[in-house]
């Protein structure tokens, strides 16, 4: 549970935002959160009518919401313990009543949060292996003497534990092109935002 409560730690810059709200609007917001998992997606005109109610911009309202549906979600991957989730949360120093708000939304609601992450995971597709063949035409009936290589890759994942293989063929420049997008993508995750993250999704 430490551990899971250092890694909470990296959600404090997010969980600012909960500051800016009074007791009512964070209940309300709490609401919203729930409401999104149990349906799987956010609802623009529910964010909309609450902004309206609570005298707050949908943008404002979307972040709070944000800020604890990440929170929830590190919590739940993290499997934190109610008691260590209240210590954890009166250590944020957020306005009076606001620790008692959030707790008592994550503790009736932690079940059915892990359930739904669960049922989410089991969506996802995931790598199993990448194998390539150089291919090389020499030439043909209308030029000679040129070189045209490509490549044909077999990606395999497996989903619910179901194999799948996609075949892709590209040229060279495509094929450095993914190799550069994808180190710059491996360099990015030793950033905070993506650590950040990769609490909600694994």
């Amino acid at each position: 549970d430490s551990l899971a409560m250092s890694v909470l730690v990296e959600q404090v810059s997010d969980i600012q935002a909960l500051s800016q709200v009074d007791g009512k609007q964070l209940a309300k917001c709490c609401e919203i959160c729930m409401h999104n998992f149990k349906n799987g997606a956010a609802d623009k005109k529910i964010y909309l009518r609450a902004a309206k109610e609570m005298g707050l911009s949908s943008t404002d309202v979307a972040g709070v919401v944000d800020s604890l549906s990440g929170l929830f979600i590190a919590s739940c991957k993290k499997q934190m313990k109610q008691g260590n989730f209240k210590i954890f949360m009166e250590t944020l120093q957020l306005p009076q009543g606001h620790t008692g708000i959030i707790y008592k939304y994550y503790a009736e609601n932690v079940q059915s949060i892990r359930q739904t992450l669960q049922n989410h995971s089991k969506r996802l597709s995931s790598y199993k292996s990448l194998s390539w063949r150089l291919e090389i035409e020499t030439s043909t009936r209308s030029l000679h003497h040129e070189v045209k290589p490509s490549f044909l890759l077999e990606l395999q994942t497996e989903k619910m534990g179901e194999p799948h293989s996609e075949l892709m063929q590209c040229d060279y420049s495509v094929l450095k092109n993914m190799c550069n997008e994808l180190e710059l993508a491996l360099n990015e995750l030793d950033s905070s935002h993506c650590r950040r993250m990769s609490t909600y999704i694994n």
